[in-house]
Protein backbone atom coordinates (compact mmCIF):
# COMPACT_ATOMS: atom_id res chain seq x y z
CA UNK A 1 0.00 0.00 0.00
CA UNK A 2 1.71 3.53 -1.35
CA UNK A 3 2.36 5.87 1.74
CA UNK A 4 -0.97 8.28 0.43
CA UNK A 5 -3.21 5.33 1.24
CA UNK A 6 -1.56 4.80 4.50
CA UNK A 7 -2.28 8.08 5.34
CA UNK A 8 -5.52 8.34 4.02
CA UNK A 9 -6.48 4.91 5.73
CA UNK A 10 -5.48 6.36 8.93
CA UNK A 11 -7.44 9.57 8.93
CA UNK A 12 -10.19 8.09 7.11
CA UNK A 13 -10.79 5.39 9.44
CA UNK A 14 -10.91 7.92 11.86
CA UNK A 15 -13.53 9.97 10.70
CA UNK A 16 -14.98 7.15 9.46
CA UNK A 17 -15.75 5.66 12.90
CA UNK A 18 -16.91 8.68 13.99
CA UNK A 19 -19.48 9.23 10.97
CA UNK A 20 -20.79 5.72 11.36
CA UNK A 21 -22.01 6.72 15.56
CA UNK A 22 -24.08 9.52 13.90
CA UNK A 23 -26.21 7.34 11.87
CA UNK A 24 -27.74 5.70 14.38
CA UNK A 25 -28.96 9.28 15.75
CA UNK A 26 -29.66 11.47 12.45
CA UNK A 27 -32.66 13.41 14.05
CA UNK A 28 -30.01 14.46 16.80
CA UNK A 29 -27.32 15.00 14.64
CA UNK A 30 -28.94 17.53 12.59
CA UNK A 31 -30.79 19.33 15.49
CA UNK A 32 -27.40 20.05 17.13
CA UNK A 33 -26.10 20.98 13.35
CA UNK A 34 -29.03 23.13 13.25
CA UNK A 35 -28.75 25.13 16.84
CA UNK A 36 -25.11 25.77 15.58
CA UNK A 37 -25.87 27.24 12.26
CA UNK A 38 -28.61 29.62 14.22
CA UNK A 39 -26.28 30.54 16.87
CA UNK A 40 -23.32 31.22 14.96
CA UNK A 41 -24.82 33.62 12.23
CA UNK A 42 -27.59 35.28 14.43
CA UNK A 43 -25.50 38.31 14.15
CA UNK A 44 -25.09 38.44 10.16
CA UNK A 45 -27.25 40.68 8.08
CA UNK A 46 -29.59 38.03 7.27
CA UNK A 47 -29.43 36.35 10.92
CA UNK A 48 -30.60 39.56 12.26
CA UNK A 49 -33.09 40.26 9.21
CA UNK A 50 -34.66 36.81 10.08
CA UNK A 51 -34.39 36.95 14.24
CA UNK A 52 -32.03 33.70 14.31
CA UNK A 53 -31.72 35.10 17.79
CA UNK A 54 -34.82 33.73 18.93
CA UNK A 55 -35.22 30.52 17.09
CA UNK A 56 -34.60 27.94 19.48
CA UNK A 57 -35.98 24.56 17.18
CA UNK A 58 -36.51 23.38 13.59
CA UNK A 59 -40.43 24.58 13.85
CA UNK A 60 -39.11 28.49 14.87
CA UNK A 61 -36.85 28.13 11.47
CA UNK A 62 -39.46 26.82 9.30
CA UNK A 63 -42.04 29.55 9.88
CA UNK A 64 -39.40 32.31 10.51
CA UNK A 65 -37.22 31.49 7.07
CA UNK A 66 -39.04 30.69 3.98
CA UNK A 67 -38.20 28.13 1.17
CA UNK A 68 -35.95 30.28 -0.99
CA UNK A 69 -34.62 29.84 -4.69
CA UNK A 70 -31.46 31.42 -6.05
CA UNK A 71 -33.12 33.82 -6.71
CA UNK A 72 -34.53 34.66 -3.75
CA UNK A 73 -31.29 34.33 -2.34
CA UNK A 74 -29.12 36.40 -5.34
CA UNK A 75 -29.68 40.12 -3.18
CA UNK A 76 -27.80 38.72 -0.43
CA UNK A 77 -25.11 37.50 -2.38
CA UNK A 78 -24.95 40.80 -4.50
CA UNK A 79 -24.07 42.59 -1.12
CA UNK A 80 -21.38 40.18 -0.86
CA UNK A 81 -19.82 40.08 -3.99
CA UNK A 82 -19.75 44.14 -3.44
CA UNK A 83 -17.11 43.28 -0.09
CA UNK A 84 -19.81 43.59 2.35
CA UNK A 85 -19.04 41.27 5.25
CA UNK A 86 -21.31 38.88 7.41
CA UNK A 87 -24.12 39.00 5.35
CA UNK A 88 -25.29 35.56 5.30
CA UNK A 89 -22.37 33.38 7.60
CA UNK A 90 -19.90 35.06 10.26
CA UNK A 91 -17.31 32.81 8.10
CA UNK A 92 -16.49 34.95 5.28
CA UNK A 93 -16.12 33.55 1.94
CA UNK A 94 -12.93 32.75 0.33
CA UNK A 95 -14.39 32.50 -3.22
CA UNK A 96 -17.53 31.49 -5.33
CA UNK A 97 -18.29 28.84 -7.54
CA UNK A 98 -20.46 29.32 -10.69
CA UNK A 99 -22.74 27.65 -11.86
CA UNK A 100 -25.65 28.72 -14.25
CA UNK A 101 -29.10 29.89 -12.76
CA UNK A 102 -32.66 30.01 -14.26
CA UNK A 103 -31.87 33.41 -15.74
CA UNK A 104 -29.00 34.64 -18.30
CA UNK A 105 -26.97 35.44 -15.22
CA UNK A 106 -25.19 32.05 -13.55
CA UNK A 107 -25.64 31.43 -9.94
CA UNK A 108 -22.47 32.48 -7.37
CA UNK A 109 -22.24 30.01 -4.63
CA UNK A 110 -20.07 31.20 -1.34
CA UNK A 111 -17.47 28.67 -0.50
CA UNK A 112 -15.99 29.09 3.12
CA UNK A 113 -13.70 27.90 5.49
CA UNK A 114 -16.19 25.59 6.91
CA UNK A 115 -17.77 24.02 3.68
CA UNK A 116 -14.50 23.54 2.72
CA UNK A 117 -13.35 21.76 5.71
CA UNK A 118 -16.45 19.72 5.77
CA UNK A 119 -16.16 18.71 2.01
CA UNK A 120 -12.32 18.16 2.68
CA UNK A 121 -13.77 15.14 6.07
CA UNK A 122 -16.70 13.83 3.42
CA UNK A 123 -13.91 13.20 0.68
CA UNK A 124 -11.66 11.80 3.33
CA UNK A 125 -14.28 9.05 4.09
CA UNK A 126 -15.43 8.63 0.62
CA UNK A 127 -11.73 7.52 -0.10
CA UNK A 128 -11.08 5.34 3.34
CA UNK A 129 -13.98 3.37 2.06
CA UNK A 130 -12.47 3.27 -1.90
CA UNK A 131 -9.00 2.54 -0.63
CA UNK A 132 -10.51 -0.38 1.91
CA UNK A 133 -12.95 -2.12 -0.81
CA UNK A 134 -10.13 -1.62 -3.36
CA UNK A 135 -6.08 -1.84 -1.85
CA UNK A 136 -4.93 -0.86 -4.64
CA UNK A 137 -6.69 2.40 -5.84
CA UNK A 138 -3.66 4.54 -4.77
CA UNK A 139 -1.07 2.64 -5.61
CA UNK A 140 -0.02 4.58 -9.10
CA UNK A 141 -1.16 8.02 -9.73
CA UNK A 142 -4.46 9.62 -9.96
CA UNK A 143 -6.49 11.16 -12.58
CA UNK A 144 -9.14 13.56 -11.21
CA UNK A 145 -11.11 15.93 -13.50
CA UNK A 146 -11.50 19.61 -11.97
CA UNK A 147 -12.36 23.08 -13.19
CA UNK A 148 -10.40 25.82 -13.29
CA UNK A 149 -10.19 27.36 -9.96
CA UNK A 150 -10.20 30.78 -10.82
CA UNK A 151 -12.19 32.30 -13.77
CA UNK A 152 -12.69 35.58 -12.37
CA UNK A 153 -13.23 38.34 -9.89
CA UNK A 154 -15.58 40.19 -7.66
CA UNK A 155 -15.99 43.80 -7.48
CA UNK A 156 -14.25 42.82 -3.76
CA UNK A 157 -11.47 41.34 -5.09
CA UNK A 158 -12.79 38.26 -4.05
CA UNK A 159 -12.16 34.84 -6.79
CA UNK A 160 -15.08 32.80 -8.24
CA UNK A 161 -14.58 29.84 -10.22
CA UNK A 162 -14.39 25.93 -9.16
CA UNK A 163 -14.17 24.81 -5.82
CA UNK A 164 -12.74 21.00 -7.13
CA UNK A 165 -10.07 23.38 -8.74
CA UNK A 166 -9.75 25.44 -5.56
CA UNK A 167 -8.68 22.40 -4.16
CA UNK A 168 -6.79 20.33 -5.99
CA UNK A 169 -4.35 23.66 -6.73
CA UNK A 170 -4.37 23.37 -2.93
CA UNK A 171 -4.14 19.98 -2.10
CA UNK A 172 -0.96 18.74 0.52
CA UNK A 173 2.18 17.83 -1.09
CA UNK A 174 1.80 13.96 -1.08
CA UNK A 175 -1.66 14.30 -2.85
CA UNK A 176 -0.21 16.36 -5.26
CA UNK A 177 2.67 14.40 -5.85
CA UNK A 178 0.02 11.43 -6.73
CA UNK A 179 -1.69 13.78 -9.44
CA UNK A 180 -1.63 12.43 -13.14
CA UNK A 181 -2.31 15.96 -14.10
CA UNK A 182 -0.87 19.43 -13.72
CA UNK A 183 -3.37 22.00 -12.54
CA UNK A 184 -2.65 24.35 -15.43
CA UNK A 185 -3.57 21.97 -17.75
CA UNK A 186 -7.56 22.44 -16.27
CA UNK A 187 -6.96 26.13 -17.01
CA UNK A 188 -7.02 26.03 -20.74
CA UNK A 189 -9.73 27.54 -22.62
CA UNK A 190 -9.92 25.38 -25.98
CA UNK A 191 -11.90 21.77 -24.74
CA UNK A 192 -9.96 20.26 -27.70
CA UNK A 193 -6.80 21.36 -26.20
CA UNK A 194 -7.71 20.54 -22.44
CA UNK A 195 -8.64 17.05 -23.42
CA UNK A 196 -5.43 16.61 -25.53
CA UNK A 197 -3.07 17.89 -22.78
CA UNK A 198 -4.72 15.57 -19.93
CA UNK A 199 -4.40 12.32 -22.29
CA UNK A 200 -0.66 13.53 -22.98
CA UNK A 201 0.08 13.44 -19.25
CA UNK A 202 -2.19 10.93 -18.35
CA UNK A 203 -0.93 8.65 -20.59
CA UNK A 204 2.72 8.79 -20.20
CA UNK A 205 1.75 7.09 -16.58
CA UNK A 206 0.34 4.45 -14.58
CA UNK A 207 -3.20 6.08 -13.32
CA UNK A 208 -4.74 3.60 -10.66
CA UNK A 209 -7.29 6.30 -9.88
CA UNK A 210 -10.07 7.96 -12.58
CA UNK A 211 -12.73 10.47 -11.16
CA UNK A 212 -14.53 13.13 -12.83
CA UNK A 213 -17.78 13.93 -12.16
CA UNK A 214 -19.29 13.46 -15.27
CA UNK A 215 -19.33 10.16 -17.54
CA UNK A 216 -19.02 12.39 -20.53
CA UNK A 217 -15.66 13.52 -20.20
CA UNK A 218 -14.65 10.33 -20.02
CA UNK A 219 -15.99 9.50 -23.26
CA UNK A 220 -14.20 12.67 -24.53
CA UNK A 221 -10.76 11.12 -23.07
CA UNK A 222 -10.94 7.81 -24.20
CA UNK A 223 -11.61 9.26 -27.77
CA UNK A 224 -9.07 12.09 -27.50
CA UNK A 225 -6.49 9.17 -26.62
CA UNK A 226 -7.18 6.46 -29.57
CA UNK A 227 -7.95 9.43 -32.49
CA UNK A 228 -4.67 11.38 -31.70
CA UNK A 229 -2.61 8.33 -30.55
CA UNK A 230 0.40 8.95 -32.83
CA UNK A 231 0.48 12.37 -32.01
CA UNK A 232 0.60 11.54 -28.12
CA UNK A 233 3.32 8.98 -28.79
CA UNK A 234 5.26 11.62 -30.73
CA UNK A 235 4.82 13.66 -27.75
CA UNK A 236 5.74 11.11 -25.08
CA UNK A 237 8.72 10.54 -26.83
CA UNK A 238 10.39 13.58 -26.96
CA UNK A 239 9.08 15.43 -23.82
CA UNK A 240 6.76 17.72 -25.85
CA UNK A 241 3.39 19.31 -25.97
CA UNK A 242 1.37 19.09 -29.54
CA UNK A 243 2.19 22.83 -31.34
CA UNK A 244 -1.46 21.76 -32.76
CA UNK A 245 -3.05 22.23 -29.84
CA UNK A 246 -4.71 25.95 -28.82
CA UNK A 247 -2.69 26.57 -25.47
CA UNK A 248 -1.65 30.04 -24.93
CA UNK A 249 2.47 30.73 -24.34
CA UNK A 250 2.25 31.36 -20.82
CA UNK A 251 0.29 27.77 -19.97
CA UNK A 252 3.54 25.94 -22.48
CA UNK A 253 5.76 28.01 -20.30
CA UNK A 254 4.35 26.48 -16.96
CA UNK A 255 3.77 23.37 -18.00
CA UNK A 256 7.24 22.78 -19.90
CA UNK A 257 9.02 21.43 -16.37
CA UNK A 258 6.40 18.73 -16.25
CA UNK A 259 7.02 17.90 -19.68
CA UNK A 260 9.91 14.62 -19.52
CA UNK A 261 11.29 12.65 -23.00
CA UNK A 262 10.11 9.14 -22.04
CA UNK A 263 11.11 6.96 -25.18
CA UNK A 264 10.89 3.96 -23.17
CA UNK A 265 7.25 4.46 -22.57
CA UNK A 266 6.59 6.16 -25.89
CA UNK A 267 7.06 2.60 -27.57
CA UNK A 268 5.60 0.59 -24.84
CA UNK A 269 2.44 2.62 -26.18
CA UNK A 270 3.55 2.60 -30.00
CA UNK A 271 3.55 -1.00 -29.57
CA UNK A 272 0.05 -1.34 -28.44
CA UNK A 273 -1.47 0.91 -29.70
CA UNK A 274 -0.35 -0.50 -32.75
CA UNK A 275 -1.88 -3.85 -32.41
CA UNK A 276 -5.38 -2.54 -31.37
CA UNK A 277 -8.31 -1.58 -33.09
CA UNK A 278 -9.65 1.03 -30.81
CA UNK A 279 -7.10 2.28 -28.29
CA UNK A 280 -9.02 1.80 -25.23
CA UNK A 281 -7.63 2.51 -21.07
CA UNK A 282 -6.99 -1.24 -20.64
CA UNK A 283 -4.20 -0.84 -22.86
CA UNK A 284 -2.67 2.13 -21.38
CA UNK A 285 -3.46 1.98 -18.07
CA UNK A 286 -3.57 -1.73 -16.92
CA UNK A 287 -2.76 -0.62 -13.54
CA UNK A 288 -6.49 0.96 -13.31
CA UNK A 289 -7.78 -0.31 -10.27
CA UNK A 290 -11.08 1.83 -9.75
CA UNK A 291 -13.19 4.65 -11.87
CA UNK A 292 -15.18 7.06 -9.73
CA UNK A 293 -18.26 8.93 -11.54
CA UNK A 294 -21.89 10.08 -11.14
CA UNK A 295 -23.63 7.40 -12.13
CA UNK A 296 -27.66 8.20 -11.34
CA UNK A 297 -29.81 10.53 -13.76
CA UNK A 298 -29.29 11.18 -17.23
CA UNK A 299 -25.87 10.46 -16.86
CA UNK A 300 -26.53 6.67 -17.14
CA UNK A 301 -26.76 6.90 -20.59
CA UNK A 302 -23.50 8.14 -21.01
CA UNK A 303 -21.96 5.76 -18.53
CA UNK A 304 -23.39 2.96 -20.68
CA UNK A 305 -21.38 4.04 -23.71
CA UNK A 306 -18.33 4.33 -20.93
CA UNK A 307 -18.68 0.90 -19.16
CA UNK A 308 -17.34 -1.01 -22.13
CA UNK A 309 -14.11 0.97 -22.87
CA UNK A 310 -13.23 -0.77 -19.52
CA UNK A 311 -12.40 -4.61 -18.53
CA UNK A 312 -15.27 -5.71 -16.74
CA UNK A 313 -13.17 -6.37 -13.72
CA UNK A 314 -12.41 -2.40 -12.94
CA UNK A 315 -15.65 -1.27 -10.51
CA UNK A 316 -17.44 1.70 -11.04
CA UNK A 317 -18.34 3.91 -7.86
CA UNK A 318 -20.66 6.74 -7.45
CA UNK A 319 -18.69 9.93 -6.39
CA UNK A 320 -21.78 11.07 -4.67
CA UNK A 321 -24.84 13.18 -5.08
CA UNK A 322 -22.67 16.52 -4.97
CA UNK A 323 -22.86 19.92 -6.79
CA UNK A 324 -21.78 23.49 -6.29
CA UNK A 325 -24.43 24.46 -3.39
CA UNK A 326 -23.72 21.07 -1.66
CA UNK A 327 -21.71 17.81 -1.19
CA UNK A 328 -24.14 15.78 0.89
CA UNK A 329 -23.56 11.95 0.48
CA UNK A 330 -20.70 9.85 0.71
CA UNK A 331 -20.91 6.58 -1.26
CA UNK A 332 -19.39 3.31 0.11
CA UNK A 333 -20.26 0.63 -2.55
CA UNK A 334 -19.90 0.08 -6.27
CA UNK A 335 -23.25 -0.52 -7.06
CA UNK A 336 -25.85 1.61 -7.50
CA UNK A 337 -25.43 5.75 -7.06
CA UNK A 338 -27.01 5.99 -3.43
CA UNK A 339 -25.29 7.26 -0.94
CA UNK A 340 -25.35 8.03 3.14
CA UNK A 341 -26.48 11.31 3.61
CA UNK A 342 -23.71 13.30 5.29
CA UNK A 343 -25.26 14.37 8.55
CA UNK A 344 -23.09 16.87 9.91
CA UNK A 345 -22.21 18.72 6.72
CA UNK A 346 -25.77 20.43 5.82
CA UNK A 347 -29.01 20.43 7.46
CA UNK A 348 -31.60 19.01 5.31
CA UNK A 349 -35.64 18.99 4.63
CA UNK A 350 -38.02 16.81 2.41
CA UNK A 351 -40.92 17.85 0.68
CA UNK A 352 -42.68 14.75 -1.36
CA UNK A 353 -42.62 15.36 -4.76
CA UNK A 354 -46.48 15.24 -5.09
CA UNK A 355 -46.54 17.84 -2.78
CA UNK A 356 -43.96 20.75 -4.25
CA UNK A 357 -47.01 22.52 -5.67
CA UNK A 358 -49.09 22.57 -3.02
CA UNK A 359 -49.53 26.10 -1.41
CA UNK A 360 -48.05 24.55 2.10
CA UNK A 361 -46.40 21.82 1.99
CA UNK A 362 -46.18 19.08 3.73
CA UNK A 363 -42.04 19.03 4.96
CA UNK A 364 -40.15 16.33 6.80
CA UNK A 365 -36.82 15.58 7.92
CA UNK A 366 -34.47 12.77 7.98
CA UNK A 367 -36.13 10.59 10.47
CA UNK A 368 -39.87 10.92 8.53
CA UNK A 369 -38.40 10.04 5.41
CA UNK A 370 -39.23 6.68 3.88
CA UNK A 371 -37.74 4.41 1.87
CA UNK A 372 -38.88 3.81 -2.20
CA UNK A 373 -40.57 7.44 -2.06
CA UNK A 374 -39.27 10.39 -3.78
CA UNK A 375 -38.64 14.02 -2.61
CA UNK A 376 -37.61 17.53 -3.10
CA UNK A 377 -34.32 18.34 -1.14
CA UNK A 378 -34.16 21.78 0.94
CA UNK A 379 -30.95 22.46 1.78
CA UNK A 380 -29.63 25.09 4.71
CA UNK A 381 -25.54 24.87 4.03
CA UNK A 382 -22.72 26.14 5.80
CA UNK A 383 -22.35 28.63 3.30
CA UNK A 384 -25.16 30.28 4.15
CA UNK A 385 -27.80 28.79 1.88
CA UNK A 386 -30.79 28.83 3.68
CA UNK A 387 -33.86 26.59 2.90
CA UNK A 388 -32.58 26.89 -0.30
CA UNK A 389 -34.61 25.22 -2.88
CA UNK A 390 -32.34 23.19 -5.15
CA UNK A 391 -34.72 21.93 -7.33
CA UNK A 392 -33.50 18.48 -7.23
CA UNK A 393 -35.50 15.26 -7.07
CA UNK A 394 -33.97 12.72 -5.03
CA UNK A 395 -35.24 9.30 -4.38
CA UNK A 396 -34.40 7.49 -0.57
CA UNK A 397 -33.37 3.93 -1.58
CA UNK A 398 -32.84 2.52 2.06
CA UNK A 399 -31.35 3.19 5.12
CA UNK A 400 -27.69 2.70 7.17
CA UNK A 401 -28.41 2.24 10.04
CA UNK A 402 -31.34 4.85 11.20
CA UNK A 403 -29.80 7.31 8.07
CA UNK A 404 -31.56 7.50 4.66
CA UNK A 405 -29.06 6.24 1.59
CA UNK A 406 -30.26 8.62 -0.68
CA UNK A 407 -29.65 8.91 -4.81
CA UNK A 408 -29.67 11.80 -7.26
CA UNK A 409 -33.23 10.97 -9.54
CA UNK A 410 -33.33 14.07 -11.72
CA UNK A 411 -33.56 18.41 -12.04
CA UNK A 412 -36.86 19.39 -10.59
CA UNK A 413 -39.76 20.98 -12.26
CA UNK A 414 -39.28 23.35 -15.51
CA UNK A 415 -35.52 22.01 -15.94
CA UNK A 416 -33.87 19.08 -17.62
CA UNK A 417 -30.16 18.30 -17.33
CA UNK A 418 -28.83 15.71 -19.82
CA UNK A 419 -24.64 16.52 -19.03
CA UNK A 420 -24.73 19.05 -16.12
CA UNK A 421 -26.31 22.09 -18.14
CA UNK A 422 -29.73 22.45 -16.00
CA UNK A 423 -31.29 23.80 -18.80
CA UNK A 424 -34.90 25.83 -18.02
CA UNK A 425 -37.65 25.98 -19.31
CA UNK A 426 -37.22 30.44 -19.08
CA UNK A 427 -34.03 30.17 -20.72
CA UNK A 428 -35.18 28.04 -23.30
CA UNK A 429 -38.49 30.58 -24.24
CA UNK A 430 -35.90 33.29 -24.13
CA UNK A 431 -33.59 31.68 -26.91
CA UNK A 432 -36.61 30.75 -28.74
CA UNK A 433 -37.78 34.68 -28.62
CA UNK A 434 -34.63 36.12 -29.59
CA UNK A 435 -33.97 33.22 -32.98
CA UNK A 436 -37.10 33.93 -34.43
CA UNK A 437 -36.61 37.75 -34.23
CA UNK A 438 -33.05 37.34 -35.71
CA UNK A 439 -34.34 34.66 -38.30
CA UNK A 440 -37.42 36.42 -38.94
CA UNK A 441 -39.63 33.32 -38.59
CA UNK A 442 -42.52 32.55 -36.88
CA UNK A 443 -43.49 29.65 -34.57
CA UNK A 444 -46.70 29.05 -33.58
CA UNK A 445 -45.78 26.10 -30.99
CA UNK A 446 -42.79 24.55 -29.63
CA UNK A 447 -41.37 21.67 -27.28
CA UNK A 448 -38.19 20.95 -26.34
CA UNK A 449 -37.51 17.47 -25.83
CA UNK A 450 -34.31 15.88 -23.81
CA UNK A 451 -32.65 12.63 -25.78
CA UNK A 452 -30.95 11.26 -23.33
CA UNK A 453 -29.47 8.65 -25.48
CA UNK A 454 -28.04 11.13 -28.50
CA UNK A 455 -26.82 13.43 -25.25
CA UNK A 456 -29.20 16.71 -27.41
CA UNK A 457 -32.49 18.33 -27.50
CA UNK A 458 -35.05 17.74 -29.83
CA UNK A 459 -36.18 20.85 -30.84
CA UNK A 460 -40.04 20.27 -31.80
CA UNK A 461 -41.32 23.25 -33.97
CA UNK A 462 -44.82 24.12 -35.13
CA UNK A 463 -44.39 26.86 -37.97
CA UNK A 464 -46.80 29.67 -37.58
CA UNK A 465 -46.63 30.27 -41.41
CA UNK A 466 -47.07 28.55 -44.40
CA UNK A 467 -44.48 27.05 -47.18
CA UNK A 468 -40.97 27.80 -45.02
CA UNK A 469 -37.79 26.95 -46.81
CA UNK A 470 -35.90 24.19 -44.68
CA UNK A 471 -32.85 26.23 -44.62
CA UNK A 472 -34.96 28.67 -42.73
CA UNK A 473 -35.77 26.16 -40.15
CA UNK A 474 -32.53 24.86 -39.93
CA UNK A 475 -31.26 28.46 -39.23
CA UNK A 476 -33.34 29.27 -36.41
CA UNK A 477 -32.14 25.99 -34.80
CA UNK A 478 -28.75 27.12 -34.85
CA UNK A 479 -29.83 30.44 -34.13
CA UNK A 480 -31.72 28.55 -30.79
CA UNK A 481 -28.55 26.87 -30.16
CA UNK A 482 -26.27 29.95 -29.75
CA UNK A 483 -28.87 31.87 -27.63
CA UNK A 484 -28.54 29.15 -25.14
CA UNK A 485 -25.34 29.21 -24.77
CA UNK A 486 -25.51 32.96 -23.92
CA UNK A 487 -27.95 32.09 -21.57
CA UNK A 488 -26.49 29.08 -19.73
CA UNK A 489 -22.94 29.08 -19.03
CA UNK A 490 -22.79 25.33 -18.59
CA UNK A 491 -25.12 24.76 -21.75
CA UNK A 492 -22.12 26.43 -23.63
CA UNK A 493 -19.54 24.43 -21.96
CA UNK A 494 -20.95 21.22 -22.67
CA UNK A 495 -21.41 22.33 -25.92
CA UNK A 496 -18.06 23.50 -26.79
CA UNK A 497 -16.82 20.40 -25.25
CA UNK A 498 -18.75 18.06 -27.26
CA UNK A 499 -20.16 16.79 -24.56
CA UNK A 500 -23.86 17.35 -25.52
CA UNK A 501 -24.47 17.85 -28.98
CA UNK A 502 -26.62 20.36 -30.96
CA UNK A 503 -30.30 20.63 -31.16
CA UNK A 504 -32.23 18.79 -33.62
CA UNK A 505 -35.38 20.51 -35.51
CA UNK A 506 -38.17 18.51 -36.36
CA UNK A 507 -41.34 20.40 -37.90
CA UNK A 508 -44.83 18.99 -36.56
CA UNK A 509 -47.46 18.54 -38.68
CA UNK A 510 -50.31 21.35 -38.61
CA UNK A 511 -52.59 21.04 -35.55
CA UNK A 512 -49.81 19.13 -33.68
CA UNK A 513 -50.11 21.64 -30.65
CA UNK A 514 -54.11 21.33 -30.60
CA UNK A 515 -53.94 17.75 -30.53
CA UNK A 516 -51.07 17.30 -27.79
CA UNK A 517 -53.17 19.78 -25.53
CA UNK A 518 -56.57 18.33 -26.16
CA UNK A 519 -54.65 14.98 -25.06
CA UNK A 520 -52.94 16.55 -21.80
CA UNK A 521 -56.20 18.20 -20.67
CA UNK A 522 -58.04 15.11 -21.17
CA UNK A 523 -56.43 13.53 -18.97
CA UNK A 524 -56.13 15.73 -16.26
CA UNK A 525 -58.36 15.65 -13.06
CA UNK A 526 -58.89 19.31 -13.93
CA UNK A 527 -58.77 21.80 -16.92
CA UNK A 528 -57.15 24.11 -14.20
CA UNK A 529 -54.92 21.54 -13.28
CA UNK A 530 -53.57 21.52 -16.72
CA UNK A 531 -50.18 22.57 -17.26
CA UNK A 532 -48.28 21.77 -20.69
CA UNK A 533 -44.42 21.09 -20.31
CA UNK A 534 -42.27 22.97 -23.08
CA UNK A 535 -39.11 21.92 -21.34
CA UNK A 536 -38.79 18.14 -20.13
CA UNK A 537 -38.39 14.31 -21.38
CA UNK A 538 -40.36 12.23 -23.97
CA UNK A 539 -43.77 11.44 -22.65
CA UNK A 540 -46.91 9.53 -24.35
CA UNK A 541 -47.91 12.02 -26.50
CA UNK A 542 -44.60 12.74 -28.23
CA UNK A 543 -45.45 10.70 -31.11
CA UNK A 544 -43.53 9.82 -34.42
CA UNK A 545 -46.61 10.14 -36.75
CA UNK A 546 -46.77 13.57 -35.64
CA UNK A 547 -43.52 14.41 -37.08
CA UNK A 548 -43.66 16.41 -40.81
CA UNK A 549 -39.90 16.49 -41.13
CA UNK A 550 -36.79 15.96 -39.64
CA UNK A 551 -33.67 18.40 -40.03
CA UNK A 552 -30.17 18.57 -38.84
CA UNK A 553 -29.17 21.88 -37.18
Amino acid sequence: MSLLAQLSTLRGRYLWHFFQGMTERPEEVQQQLLRRLLSTNQDTAFGKAHDFSSMVSEEDYRQGVPVADYEATRPWVDRLQAGERRVLTADEPYMFTMTSGTTGQPKLIPATASTRRSSARLSAKWLYRCVVDHPRVLDNKALVIVSPAVEGHMPSGVAFGSASGYIYQNASRALRYHYAVPYEVFAIKDFDAKYYAIMRFAISQSVSLLATPNPSTILRLVNAANTQREQLVRDVWDGTLSEDAEIPLETRRALRPHLKPNPTRAKELERLASAADTFTPEHYWPQLAMVCCWKGGSVGTALNRVRPLFPQSIPFRDIGYLSSEAQATICIQDEGCAGILALDTNFYEFIPEAEIDSPSPVTLTVGQVEAGETYYIIITSQAGLYRYDINDVVRVTGFFRNTPLMEFVRKGRDMVSLTGEKLHVAQLIQAMEKAQLSVGLNVAYFRAVGNVEASRYDLKLELGQEQVPDELVVTLGRAIDEELSKLNIEYEQKRHSARLHAPHVYVMCKGWSAKRLEAKMGRAARDTQFKDVLLGLPDEDDLPSDILKDLST
